[in-house]
């Protein structure tokens, strides 16, 4: 027999227990636990054990746990001994199906030996108390007496015969069922009896609520039917209905053992329609109040909570059909707008209804308008001047909901907007005037619209407006033209700012009056302008008003300060006329006059100041005042001519006759003819001049110039062969003569040229030739001398180039007087040096052998050029020279070609190959790679590249290398190109690409149903990874494991879903322990987000939890008796017990356990041992599917406390003899 390690105390929700061998079973209250047996309480078990050493071990949820053989050396059969279980738990453990004649120790075995009674069946004595206490007969189970497979032994004596009355009976088990549901709208239910054994006469059974069913004999099912009367109601109220059997009688044969489950039959509800109605009043007054009330077709049994459009909420208690709110409707306002309210039931919960159904029909309340007033005054700008703007303004006594217009009596209207109270309107006084006509405006309402009032009325009273006058003033100017010519007439003009209102009489300060007519603006009066003359007289004559009279005007003001009148000349001629000298001799007088004439030809002589006349000889006349005419003497000219000459001289300017109109200068010369003078001779110069500098190859100009002018033509010669003709009457003359001539070189100097003594002409009484001459610097022109460079045209592979440098002017022509050496520096590094006298160079190079097939061409150009000092421009040529050196056949130069790559790159990135030539390729080179890519490297270039991706990224550990060869070449045009090398190797390195593992599982199950957990492999992008080649295991923090094998991204586990005993959905959450088996993975990742399942309750099957109460089994009287509650499953609400003792026990959520503490019965002298049963009558929380009390409650013996009472005699103390003693 297995030893006994546990036996299980209490059990919260489901544990399983799975035995050595693999069976697995779920635990109940009373089961013993075998060394080897294995716990596993699950997502929401637990499991109290009482161990064999009397210790006790709580197990919470997710807990597994073995059951090893016991710590203790005592014999176990002691232990299970020890913990034999109680009676409840008995009849708990073969409710649940366990055979007490196999998982019990046999009971004739005996008590293990205690005190000192020798072991396997002995005792030691116990005494016994007589309590007078009784004992409950309910064993809790059904009981049946020995079966047998066989017939029973029966006594055979001599042959006598077998009576069949003497058989054993059958054991035979009772089941009642019923039928499984009915509706509340009642029906009949039938109850059907069951035994496992027929009769041999008819077996009557008894139920718990009256009904018998027979069972004929023979017969294994009898029934009953019984009447359900209907019980329909609009509540959710489903009920069950649970018959047992209460007796049987009959069935002579058989031991009948009773099934005391119960008949369950459900009584579901059937679906009834409450309706709910919104009513309201119908009509009320703007700024009251509308009560909306809420009609159940049936009475709540809980609070029904109605919400309504309006935002309102109504509730009707508990009990009661109706329920009202109330709503106030819009404030009382002086505005038109009447309407109506329609509310409707938006939502409706509570009640306990089957089917609570809102009336869509709403609620609708007229708002009726309370007429009230609205005002509208009328005011305006109390006073205003003539011209000015009267404001009248309309004033409401509450804001426009629209525009409201006001019409006055004056026309204008005025328009407040909505949401104002005011408006104005602007209105003209009449024109503002110059004369007297102060007045009074008066402006009504006269009618009003808009605004959206009840009733608007306009205030009667009229705005008033005082138009005072303004004193304006009146101006009068006068005015007259600006210039009017001497001997001519001045109009004067007086002109008014208004209209004269009657006749308007001026008086002017030169003596004039002028009339301006009544109705009219403007008057005038004539007069004499000064007379006309030769002089200069112009002048200005300003005349003023100096009195006014007439008009009317309010006031009458002479604007300005007069009109003022220039009277200008009329221009009259005076002509200055100059007479001279007709004849002299040289060195005489001659006599210049000048005369003052008008336009008849008559001198004028009432000059006012002198007038200075001159002459273009520098002489100068003057005419006195009141003189017509004046003088001058000049001596006459002695020249240098021969013969006689003649002097004319004209007038230049006047001065001095700035008081004439016009006085004009006469402009006719006059001449005088002066005589030679015998035997007198006067000299003239010739002096000539050149430029101070010219350019070579340039013009120089010489110019003669005379000290007097030519008399006739006058021909000079110069040293250099050139003429030059000063013409009659000029003083100058010009040539122009060549300068040296241009060259390449530096020669600048000076050239002198001077004028011969043969003179020809020019009249000159005396001719003189200056001394000295023209002297000119002649520059340097700067010209360019090139330096040309050629070379051989064509030469063989190390034939020889010749170069040569050539000095050329700027016609092409070669330079050969140079002075000194010339060094030309080539771009190749070589010299050519031109000598002396000489116009060329040469230097000669070896021409390249190249590596490329077919001619090639070398270019040179000259660098510098050295020792040309002496030229004026010495430029070296910037054309380059090509020679064309062609292929010597028969020897190929090598050109090598290399690969290259990073020695390493990261899976999932880029490699670059880079091929690089010895030599620039001629042409484009086109490599062929061995992975199928090509290389171009450019004519001109030595390097090319092809960049191509690495082996994808994975999430496996794949380090790799790979090498890559040239394996064709084409292009470059080389003689001879080689691949160099063994290729490009380059190393793939692992990128860490992380994989989750991701867990999910089963959103929702019902109690008792599977839980089917999933683990995923997926990377970083969220896709599965299939590609495995090794299982991954992942253990739940649940114990399960799940494996993903290879090649599959996912696997599964299935649990079962615990079924607790508590009301409502529980959750049950899972995460990844631990991950194994990923070592291929470059990074496996167990997710750390836990799942949850939501575990419904399984409807109509509730699991039961019972309470029991217990208390000492004795205290002394004036004790305390502890009453102890406790719950079968912990409490997921408080708990709350009432007892029939009026205490009340609370078991707080999450424990088993509570107490209370009651006083026992007071202690007294009297002998009167009792005993107290106290029993749970009432249970609230928890939260359980199915709470039940069991037992008959707790009783408490009250034992006596032995309280003695002393008899004590007394006796009278002294009494005369014959007298009485009293004791």
């Amino acid at each position: 027999m297995s030893s006994v390690v546990a036996i299980v105390k209490s059990i919260v929700g489901q544990v399983f227990v799975i035995s050595p061998e693999g069976a697995r079973r779920v635990l109940v209250e009373g089961d013993r636990l075998f060394a080897g047996d294995q716990i596993d309480t699950g997502m929401s078990g637990a499991v109290s054990l009482e161990l064999a050493d009397g210790r006790t071990l709580d197990l919470g949820r997710d807990t597994q746990w073995s059951a090893n053989a016991p710590d203790s050396s005592t014999d176990l059969s002691q232990a299970t001994a020890q913990a034999a279980p109680s009676v409840a738990e008995l009849q708990q453990a073969i409710a649940a199906g366990a055979d007490p004649t196999t998982d019990l120790e046999a009971t004739a075995a005996g008590a293990t030996a205690s005190g000192t009674g020798a072991a396997g069946g002995g005792h030691s004595f116990v005494m016994l108390n007589e309590t007078a206490g009784s004992v409950d007969p309910s064993i809790g189970f059904p009981t049946a007496g020995l079966g047998f497979g066989t017939n029973a032994l029966t006594n055979e004596l001599g042959g006598q015969p077998t009576d069949p009355l003497t058989a054993a009976p059958l054991p035979s088990t009772l089941s009642l069922s019923a039928t499984p549901t009915i509706t509340e709208a009642g029906g009949v239910l039938t109850y059907t009896a069951t035994v496992t054994q027929p009769s041999t006469s008819n077996l009557t059974v008894t139920l718990s609520n009256g009904a018998v069913i027979t069972i004929p004999a023979g017969q294994v099912t009898g029934s009953v039917n019984v009447p359900l009367a209907p019980n329909d109601s609009p509540y959710i109220d489903p009920g069950q209905i649970s018959v047992t059997v209460t007796g049987t009688t009959g069935g002579n044969n058989l031991i009948v053992t009773v099934d005391p489950t119960p008949a369950v039959t459900q009584i579901t509800d059937t679906i009834d329609t409450t309706t709910v109605t919104l009513t309201a009043g119908e009509t009320v007054t703007e700024g009251g109040q509308i009560t909306y009330t809420a009609t159940l077709t049936n009475p709540a049994q809980t609070p029904v909570t109605i919400t309504l459009s309006n935002g309102s909420v109504i509730t009707i208690e508990a009990g009661k059909s109706t329920g009202t709110v109330v709503v106030d409707t819009p404030a009382n306002d002086v505005y038109t707008n009447g309407s109506t309210v329609s509310t409707t039931i938006t939502g409706a919960t509570g009640g306990n209804f089957e089917n609570l159904v809102p009336n869509t029909t709403p609620a609708v309340t007229t708002i009726t308008d309370s007429v009230d007033d609205t005002g509208v005054t009328l005011t305006a700008t109390n006073t205003v001047t003539e011209g000015g703007q009267i404001t009248y303004t309309a004033t409401l006594t509450n804001p426009a909901q629209t525009p409201v217009t006001v019409t006055l009596s004056n026309g204008s209207v005025i328009t407040i907007k909505a949401g104002e109270s005011v408006g104005t309107v602007v209105v003209d006084t009449p024109a503002n005037d110059v004369y007297v006509n102060g007045s009074t405006v008066t402006t009504t309402i006269t009618g009003t619209t808009g605004g959206n009032f009840e009733n608007l009325v306009p205030n009667t009273t009229p705005a008033v407006t005082t138009i005072t006058d303004s004193v304006d003033t009146t101006t009068v100017t006068l005015t007259a033209p600006g210039d009017v010519s001497e001997g001519g007439q001045i109009t004067y003009i007086a002109t008014l700012s208004n209209k004269a209102d009657t006749d308007v009489t001026l008086k002017l300060d030169n003596g004039s009056t002028i009339v301006i007519k009544a109705g009219e603006t403007v008057g005038s009066v004539t007069v004499d302008a000064p007379g006309d003359d030769v002089f200069v007289d112009k002048s200005t004559q300003t005349v003023k008003i100096v009195e006014t009279n007439g008009g009317n005007f309010e006031k009458l003001e002479v604007a300005g300060d007069g009109a003022t009148t220039t009277v200008n000349d009329t221009i009259d001629k005076v002509d200055v006329v100059l007479t001279a000298t007709t004849t002299v001799g040289e060195g005489g007088q001659i006599v210049y006059t000048a005369s003052l004439v008008d336009k008849a030809g008559n001198p004028v002589t009432n000059t006012t100041n002198p007038l200075t006349v001159t002459l273009d000889n520098g002489q100068t006349i003057t005419i006195g005042v009141g003189q017509s005419a004046g003088t001058a003497s000049t001596v006459a000219p002695n020249d240098v001519y021969e013969g006689n000459q003649t002097v004319t001289t004209a007038i230049t300017n006047v001065t001095g006759g700035a008081h004439f109109e016009n006085l004009v200068p006469g402009t006719t010369p006059v001449n005088t003819t002066v005589t030679d003078t015998p035997g007198t001779t006067d000299t003239t110069t010739v002096t000539l001049t050149a430029p101070g500098e010219a350019d070579e190859g340039g013009n120089i100009t010489y110019t003669a110039t005379l000290s007097n002018k030519a008399g006739s033509d006058l021909t000079l010669t110069l040293s250099n062969g050139d003429v030059i003709t000063i013409a009659k009457g000029e003083t100058t003359g010009q040539v122009t003569s060549k300068a040296p001539s241009d060259d390449v070189f530096k020669d600048a100097g000076p050239i002198n040229v001077t004028i011969n003594p043969d003179v020809v002409g020019g009249g000159f009484e005396k001719l003189d030739i200056a001394p000295g001459g023209a002297t000119t610097q002649i520059n340097d022109t700067i010209d360019k001398v090139d330096v040309v460079l050629t070379a051989t045209k064509t030469v063989g592979e190390g034939g020889e180039i010749v170069y040569t440098a050539t000095l050329v002017d700027k016609n092409g022509a070669p330079v050969t007087n140079i002075t000194s050496p010339v060094t030309v520096t080539l771009d190749n590094n070589q010299v050519i040096t031109i000598g002396v006298n000489q116009s060329s160079g040469t230097v000669s190079v070896v021409a390249p052998d190249d590596v490329y097939k077919g001619d090639q061409t070398v270019t040179t150009g000259i660098k510098e050029v050295a020792g040309g000092d002496h030229f004026e421009n010495l430029v070296p040529g910037t054309d380059k020279v090509t020679t064309v050196v062609t292929d010597t056949p028969g020897t190929d130069n090598t050109t090598t070609v290399t690969l290259t790559a990073p020695s390493e790159v990261s899976e999932g990135g880029k490699i670059t190959y880079t091929a690089t030539l010895s030599n620039k390729a001629d042409t484009d080179v086109t490599l062929t790679l061995d992975n199928k890519q090509t290389i171009t490297i450019k004519a001109g270039e030595t390097v090319g590249t092809v960049t191509v991706d690495a082996p994808g990224d994975d999430v496996f550990i794949d380090k790799s290398t790979q090498t890559v060869q040239i394996t064709g070449t084409d292009g470059g045009n080389f003689e001879k190109l080689v691949v160099a090398g063994d290729g490009a190797t380059t190393t793939i390195n692992d990128t860490i690409d992380k994989v989750d593992v991701v867990l999910t599982a089963t959103k929702t199950v019902g109690e008792g149903g599977e839980i089917v957990y999933t683990a995923t492999l997926v990377d970083k992008n969220g896709a599965p990874v299939t590609n495995i080649t090794s299982p991954v295991t992942v253990t739940l923090d649940n114990n399960q494991i799940i494996t993903i094998g290879v090649n599959q991204s996912s696997g599964t586990v299935s649990v079962v879903a615990p079924d607790d005993v508590y009301k409502g959905d529980q959750t049950v959450t899972t995460g990844i322990k631990e991950v194994a088996g990923g070592a291929h993975f470059e990074n496996l990742v167990p997710g750390t987000d836990k799942v949850t399942t939501v575990v419904t309750d399984t409807p109509g099957t509730d699991n039961t939890t019972t309470v029991t109460l217990t208390a000492p089994s004795e205290v002394s009287e004036g004790g305390k008796i502890t009453y102890t509650a406790t719950l079968s499953n912990k409490a997921d609400t408080d708990v709350t017990l009432t007892l029939d003792n009026k205490q009340t026990i609370t078991i707080k959520a999450g424990e088993t356990v509570g107490t209370v503490t009651v006083d026992a019965p007071g202690d007294d002298v009297f002998i009167d041992k009792s005993t107290q049963t106290v029993q749970i009558t009432g249970t609230n929380g928890g939260n359980f599917e199915k709470l039940v009390v069991a037992g008959d409650g707790a009783t408490t013996t009250i034992n006596d406390t032995i309280d003695k009472v002393d008899v004590v005699l007394t006796a009278t103390k002294t009494v005369g003899e014959g007298g009485q003693i009293v004791y």
